[in-house]
């Protein structure tokens, strides 16, 4: 929107839509599903289930709270079919403490054979909170709210491989069991689930590669949509890493992030819908920028028609009014009204913080400029 826009109305302002990307520091999957209802309830489009999982002294947080570690996890228990050759160096939340402390694992089957040895349970996870996020929509009487899954692509999984050939050799094979978990979860839910595919290596990928080269980074991507049965409705979270609240990359501008975007839409497949676009535009820990003219490339970005796009921006280093003034830059660069997030999950915050970001995230959500 310009100050030459004609003033909107009830009736001809977009409706602003917020969202949650992932993970929550509460007690349960269930709790985190309440409080984010409680929070932001209308405002949402879907909703995740918080990515708690279980709690136990070895993870006193929850196994699920940091993103892709929770598989990696899974794959080190299981001593049948992968080796350990280095252990993680833990810290007090039982997750390795940085992105150099990740375990090493050595599979013990061939990509071909991998899939058949290999269960990672997103669709577990599914099948034990989908009926817990039915009754609270009901309860709510949120009728238009959807499932949201994340899940990686096959790429990530190779954080936990010592070679990067071993990672690229195994990354089509992790693929396919991601997609057989996702299509588990679509033959019972279908248009009721939103599946969100969450990309940071792939995006750090396309930082380190010449601009001409980006499209080298999508390959995991298209692939894991290529094995996902026809007529998902899928979500993008881009992904600058937030392993710890730390980036994996800190990008000086947003050029690059929107050249991979409007790649990835040039080569979707016509068998799905992209849901919506998440753009982070913090940094973990660092906040994003106020500098008005940051935002301006969010302007070339191309969607299909339908397509949400989320703006990442939303920070506890910024004050209520800051964050305002980033939306508006945001939405100025548009030309639009654009929906609300954080940069990633909100697991490894505390409990007070999350609060206060949903907090955050409701009053901009409705907030009129």
């Amino acid at each position: 929107m310009t100050k030459q826009d004609p003033p909107l109305t009830d009736q001809t302002r977009p409706k602003r839509r917020a969202l949650l990307v992932g993970s929550l520091p509460f007690d349960s999957d269930e709790d985190c599903m309440k409080r984010a209802l409680d929070a932001l309830g209308p405002a949402l489009f879907c909703l995740p289930d918080g990515e708690v999982g279980e709690k136990t002294p070895a993870f006193p947080k929850g196994n699920r709270m940091a993103w892709v570690v929770y598989a990696i996890e899974k794959l080190t228990q299981d001593t049948a079919n992968w080796q350990i050759l280095k252990e993680p160096t833990r810290g007090t939340d039982g997750m390795a403490v940085d992105y150099d402390s990740f375990q090493k694992l050595k599979p013990l089957h061939s990509p071909a054979d991998m899939p058949q040895h290999v269960s990672l349970g997103y669709d577990e996870f599914f099948r034990l909170n989908y009926p817990i996020f039915t009754q609270l929509r009901e309860q709510y009487g949120l009728d238009h709210l959807k499932f949201q899954v994340g899940v990686p692509t096959g790429f990530a999984m190779g954080f936990a491989f010592a070679s990067p050939i071993t990672w690229l050799r195994y990354t089509y094979a992790f693929n396919t069991v991601i997609a057989r978990e996702v299509n588990a979860i679509l033959a019972q839910a279908g248009h009721d689930v939103v599946i969100q595919l969450e990309v940071p290596p792939e995006l750090y990928a396309a930082y380190k590669l010449p601009t001409p080269l980006i499209g080298l980074a999508l390959k995991p991507i298209l692939d894991l949509l290529r094995k996902i049965n026809p007529g998902a409705q899928i979500g993008i979270h881009l992904c600058l890493g937030d392993f710890h609240n730390e980036a994996l990359v800190h990008p000086k501008t947003l050029d690059k992030m929107v050249a991979f975007s409007n790649k990835l839409v040039q080569r979707w497949p016509a068998q799905h819908t992209l849901a919506y676009m998440h753009y982070p535009f913090a940094e973990g820990l660092v906040p994003p920028s106020v500098d008005a003219a940051h935002y301006a490339p969010v302007q070339h970005i191309k969607l299909p028609t339908g397509t949400r796009f989320v703006a990442g921006f939303v920070h506890e280093k910024r004050t209520l009014a800051e964050n305002r003034h980033i939306l508006n830059s945001i939405e100025s660069a548009r030309g639009g009204c654009v929906d609300v997030a954080c940069s990633c999950g909100l697991g490894r915050r505390s409990a007070s913080t999350a609060e206060e970001l949903m907090t955050m995230m409701a009053e901009l959500a409705k907030a009129e400029f």
